[in-house]
């Protein structure tokens, strides 16, 4: 367990100023007990049924929270990072651990949870599903990490949590010894100041000199600070800020080669007993930010409707109370929800898929990789199509920063910007392995 130089130990709960540049910790986490089994994989993966009647019960709690978040955005907004309050309950729910080993504390539902989960909250706050979808899926990637990496994380507290940054600016990884050196900057990192650690891509030499290769690298929140830079149009309360680092060493057992879970194959996918593991990573990965899009094209339907519903006609606007009598009203709200629906069909039809085969031991050939793909971008499709559509029967009113339609009008494009949601790429990569050609993206 050691960070700098096999020097001394990592500290993943705080800062100490003997290390550098950096800010202090925003939320320090409680140390837990560490149960007596913590570490050694369960003796049978958990009934389906028990799964599903656990994730029945965080969707409720989930229906629960969105109207309350919906009156929280606004404030998130302002402060651009959802509320401490949010992520206490979010943790006290077990939000952020529905991917998380069961080895290790966590709940290790099927996967797909965590767009489940983000699409009941984005309907009351996208920010506050995005960030729950993504720092939810950290451990799932942590999951695929050596078990020595795993241990060391989650030894104090099941409930710490992890951000990530696949976005290197201005980055040295050099090698030294069995580990690397680094510093630079990494961006769009949602949620970091939440987080107790960090899961970073980067470009690093192999060992033996050969070509360069991709890592994710983890590392402790003490050998990081969080640069506060998030200042954008869509998706505005995720805090999604830049992580610098001054000077810092990660060893071998905190790293791990990017195509190893791409292809399903990763030393935490050997080490536990479940399959959520052993998953390709990047060909289902958009299942952790679709769930945002698809919940806000449902809320700008919820809030659209009741708006309709409750708006009555004045001397000075007679025509707001026949609004909803008009029948173009009555066609795009009809065309949105069908959209929605349809997006939402899609993504659990293939979410399923996912599952059994995995279950049964079975990997996803190439063009069912991009097949998921595909669907993951065209649902997101949907959801900006239906949002838009919508948006102009706000009116004047959709014109503020607080209109819960205009929130999700920029939020559902925001979503739609990610490179594992874009249509264009996803598109591509499906047509030419459909045409007998090489996948363009080697990850997938």
């Amino acid at each position: 367990m050691l960070t700098r130089g096999n020097s001394r130990p990592a500290r993943w709960l705080s800062r100490d100023p003997s290390d550098g540049p950096g800010e202090p910790i925003q939320r320090e986490m409680r140390v837990t007990a560490v149960p007596r089994n913590f570490g050694r994989p369960p003796d049978s993966i958990r009934p389906r049924d028990t799964m599903a009647r656990t994730e029945s019960s965080l969707l409720d709690r989930a229906r629960q929270l969105a109207p309350i978040l919906r009156e929280r955005a606004g404030e998130a907004e302002r402060e651009r990072r959802i509320p401490e309050q949010t992520d206490r309950e979010f943790r006290e729910a077990g939000f952020y651990r529905v991917l998380q080993p069961a080895t290790f504390g966590g709940l290790e539902l099927s996967y797909g949870v965590q767009m489940e989960l983000a699409a009941e909250i984005a309907r009351g706050c996208p920010s506050s599903a995005w960030v729950l979808g993504v720092i939810a899926s950290h451990a799932w990637i942590l999951g695929m990490f050596p078990p020595e990496a795993q241990r060391e994380f989650w030894a104090n507290s099941a409930e710490a949590t992890l951000a990530s940054s696949f976005f290197p600016e201005r980055v040295s990884v050099t090698r030294e010894g069995s580990g690397f050196r680094l510093k630079g900057r990494w961006k769009f990192s949602s949620g970091a100041d939440l987080c107790q650690g960090v899961i970073l891509m980067a470009t690093a030499p192999r060992s033996g000199g050969s070509d360069p290769g991709a890592y994710f690298l983890l590392l402790p929140r003490a050998d990081y600070r969080v640069e506060d830079t998030w200042f954008s149009a869509g998706l505005i309360a995720t805090g999604s800020n830049d992580i610098v680092i001054e000077n810092a060493f990660v060893p071998e057992h905190r790293c791990l080669e990017v195509m190893q879970p791409a292809n399903g194959k990763s030393p935490g996918g050997a080490f536990h007993k479940g399959y959520l593991y052993r998953l390709p990573l990047f060909a289902v990965f958009g299942y952790t930010l679709v769930g945002t899009a698809l919940g806000a094209a449902q809320g700008a339907l919820d809030a659209l409707t009741e708006t309709l519903q409750n708006r009555a006609a004045t001397q000075m606007n007679p025509a707001h109370g026949k609004q909803r009598e008009q029948e173009s009203v009555q066609i795009r709200i009809a065309e949105s929800a069908a959209e929605a629906a349809a997006a939402r069909a899609l993504l659990r039809h293939d979410r399923s898929r996912i599952n059994q085969q995995a279950e049964a031991g079975e990997s996803p050939d190439q063009l069912e990789r991009v097949t998921y793909r595909l669907n993951l971008a065209y649902a997101t499709k949907l959801c900006v199509s239906a949002v838009e559509r919508l948006y102009p029967l706000a009116g004047a009113q959709g014109l503020a920063a607080t209109n819960p339609l205009q929130r999700a009008w920029r939020d559902a494009h925001a979503v739609s910007l990610h490179v594992g949601l874009r249509w264009d790429i996803n598109a591509i990569n499906f047509g030419s392995v459909k045409l007998g050609l090489k996948c363009p993206d080697p990850r997938v």
